[in-house]
C-alpha cells in the first residue's frame, strides 16, 4: 500500500510547510521584483512576505487539523510581561553594542545623521514589527519550530529554521533588495534563530513575543549602522558585525541552558493539534483504493 500525499503531509509537516513557504513566496517574487526599481521594490515584496504565514495555515488545513484552532494558539499573548521586555531588551542591547564597536571602527558618528536615524528607528519598529518581518514568526515559531521540536532538539531545530529563514531571502540577494554579503547574513539568520528559540521555549511559546523581537531587532540593527553614515564607514563588513553580537548570544544561550531546551523551560511543541478525525477519515478513505 503505497502512502497518499496526505500521509506525508502527515508525517513531515516541517518540510513541507518549508517547500509550501519557498513556492508561495518566491513565486511571487521571482517574477516582480526583477520588473520593479528603485524604492518601490520594497513595496513590491510585500505579497511575498506572507508566505510563511500562508504556508503555515495551509499545511494545518492539511493535515486536518483546526486553523482557527493554531491561529488562536498562535496569538496567545498572556505571558508575562518580562518576556515582552526580553524581546525588545535583547535586540537592542546587542544592537548598542553593535554601535559602541561601530563608533569606534568609524571613528565617531557622521554629521548630520543621528536624528534622521532615531526618527527612521521609531518608523521601522512598527513597520518591520506588523509586515517588515513580524508578520513571518506566524510561520517560523509559529509553525516550523514547534514541529522540530517535537522530534529534535531545540539547538538542532534552531539551525534547520534559521537555515531556510537564510534560504527563504535568496531573491533578495539576487535581485538587489538587499546589499550585505549573502553568506554573512545566512550566518546571522542562523545564530540569531537561537535567541529567538530561547524566547519561544521560555515563554511557553509566545509568537506574539517573537514577533515584536524580530521587529525591533530589524529596526534596532540599522540604527547604529545609519549613524555612522552606512556600510562603507566602516573598515569590516556590517555583516561581520551582526554574526559576532548575535552568535555571542547564542553561545552565552547554548551555555548557560544547553542544547536540549534553549531556556529554563521545555521544548514547545505544538498545541494546537487534536485528534483530526477529519484527517483521519480522509486518510481512511484513501487507503481503499489503495
Amino acid at each position: 500500500m503505497s502512502d497518499s500525499p496526505l500521509d506525508a503531509v502527515d508525517r513531515h509537516p516541517a518540510a513541507t510547510y518549508f517547500a509550501l513557504t519557498l513556492a508561495f513566496s518566491w513565486g511571487v517574487w521571482l517574477p516582480v521584483l526583477p520588473a520593479v526599481d528603485g524604492p518601490m521594490v520594497k513595496v513590491a515584496a510585500l505579497p511575498g512576505a506572507f508566505g510563511p504565514l500562508a504556508a503555515a495555515a495551509v499545511v494545518t488545513r492539511l493535515r486536518g487539523e483546526s486553523v482557527r484552532g493554531w491561529l488562536v494558539s498562535t496569538l496567545d499573548w498572556r505571558r508575562s510581561p518580562r518576556w515582552y521586555a526580553a524581546a525588545l531588551a535583547l535586540p537592542l542591547g546587542v544592537s548598542s553594542a553593535m554601535g559602541v564597536a561601530m563608533f569606534v571602527l568609524a571613528d565617531g558618528l557622521a554629521k548630520g545623521t543621528l536624528r534622521p536615524a532615531l526618527a527612521a528607528f521609531a518608523i521601522n519598529v512598527v513597520f518591520a514589527t506588523l509586515l517588515g518581518g513580524g508578520q513571518e514568526e506566524f510561520g517560523w515559531r509559529g509553525f516550523a519550530l514547534p514541529h522540530l521540536q517535537a522530534r529534535y532538539s531545540a539547538l538542532t531545530a534552531s539551525v534547520v529554521v534559521g537555515a531556510v529563514w537564510a534560504l527563504w531571502h535568496a531573491p533578495m540577494f539576487v535581485f538587489g533588495v538587499y546589499e550585505t554579503a549573502p553568506a554573512g547574513y545566512a550566518a546571522f539568520v542562523v545564530v540569531a534563530s537561537v535567541a529567538f528559540t530561547w524566547l519561544y521555549n521560555g515563554s511557553r511559546g509566545c509568537v506574539p513575543a517573537a514577533i515584536l523581537m524580530h521587529g525591533m531587532l530589524n529596526a534596532s540593527v540599522n540604527l547604529p549602522l545609519q549613524a555612522v553614515g552606512g556600510p562603507s564607514a566602516l573598515p569590516v563588513p556590517f555583516t561581520a558585525l551582526l554574526v559576532a553580537g548575535f552568535g555571542l548570544s547564542a553561545l552565552g544561550l547554548v551555555a548557560r541552558y544547553g542544547p536540549e531546551t534553549l531556556s529554563a523551560g521545555e521544548r514547545r511543541t505544538p498545541t494546537w493539534t487534536g485528534d483530526r478525525p477529519e484527517r483521519r477519515a480522509t486518510a481512511e478513505t484513501a487507503g481503499v483504493e489503495a
